[in-house]
């Protein structure tokens, strides 16, 4: 039990969750739910980790008719997760936090995941469809997630996990600051097919409720967060007037989509007339008056 969780007696526990404490007897019993802490014979305490698992476990029972030697196996391989994480040392790249099996095996659904939901879009995408995909049963699904938009998430964070770490593996070294954004403009080029898909279902996300709060922002404010940082390097270094690093990151980003998406629909573009291009509409602008001047054409 943890020191700061609230303990509460079985007929509390009994009213909150809903569940008659003949089944939480049983479900102590066979191991569904951690044990109680006894003060006594006929005195036992609960908490909070006792309260969501019972919620857990009718929720699963209800929706998917699962029987109770899945939670028990469910439970069981909680319990060796978290004996195994002292001994665990693998090291998360993005956090620095220990990397448990339980992170590896989520991390390798939702990338199996990434081209179902690319496909078919989330809303038309089923937990079915993402068992049979991935070859997996649907308990083993709810082992790792909680419901198809916990594994989105988990996707869009590999999406965007993999754009960042691409880019800032392509920069590494280069310290002129225009080459830097061609190389990060071409990391997105490259990658544009795989993820675009998926940041443009999280896009349309942005209208809907019922998501955690300030995630979906958080997202693209990931992706466009070391150019905005550039973008106030080179401001320093006067090599671009005063603007506003955010709002110019999040136009560039689009200004780079939008090129690219135009060079999927034939051969017409390359890369290199979208840096000209790119490079040359934000440094120089629209104004004709900027140009300049041209030699006289020899006859």
């Amino acid at each position: 039990m943890k020191k700061n969780s609230k303990f509460m007696r079985i007929s509390e526990l009994e009213k909150l969750s809903g569940v008659p404490r003949t089944t939480i007897h049983y479900y102590t019993r066979e191991g569904i739910l951690p044990p109680s802490l006894k003060t006594g014979r006929t005195m036992a305490y609960y908490d909070e980790r006792h309260l969501t698992r019972l919620l857990e476990v009718e929720k699963l029972k209800k929706e998917t008719g699962l029987p109770l030697s899945f939670f028990q196996e469910q439970a069981r391989a909680i319990s060796r997760t978290q004996r195994g994480r002292e001994k665990q040392k693998a090291v998360r790249p993005d956090t620095g936090d220990p990397e448990t099996p339980r992170d590896q095996r989520r991390q390798d659904i939702a990338q199996a995941a990434i081209e179902i939901f690319s496909k078919k879009g989330f809303h038309e995408t089923k937990v079915a469809d993402i068992t049979q995909g991935l070859g997996i049963s649907t308990g083993t699904f709810y082992v790792y997630f909680q419901d198809k938009q916990e594994l989105f998430l988990e996707v869009v964070d590999q999406v965007v996990r993999k754009i960042v770490d691409g880019m800032a593996q392509a920069i590494k070294g280069e310290t002129n600051l225009w080459r830097r954004w061609i190389i990060r403009a071409r990391t997105f080029f490259e990658n544009f097919e795989r993820y675009n898909e998926i940041l443009h279902q999280l896009r349309a996300e942005m209208t809907h409720g019922g998501w955690p709060e300030g995630r979906v922002e958080e997202v693209f404010l990931r992706i466009t967060r070391p150019l905005i940082q550039e973008i106030r390097q080179a401001e320093e270094q006067g090599l671009i007037r005063n603007v506003d690093p955010e709002l110019l990151a999040f136009l560039m980003m689009g200004i780079i989509e939008g090129v690219t998406l135009r060079s999927r629909f034939d051969k017409k573009y390359t890369f290199n007339h979208l840096v000209a291009f790119v490079g040359d509409v934000i440094f120089v602008g629209l104004d004709p008056s900027k140009l300049e001047p041209q030699g006289p054409r020899s006859g």
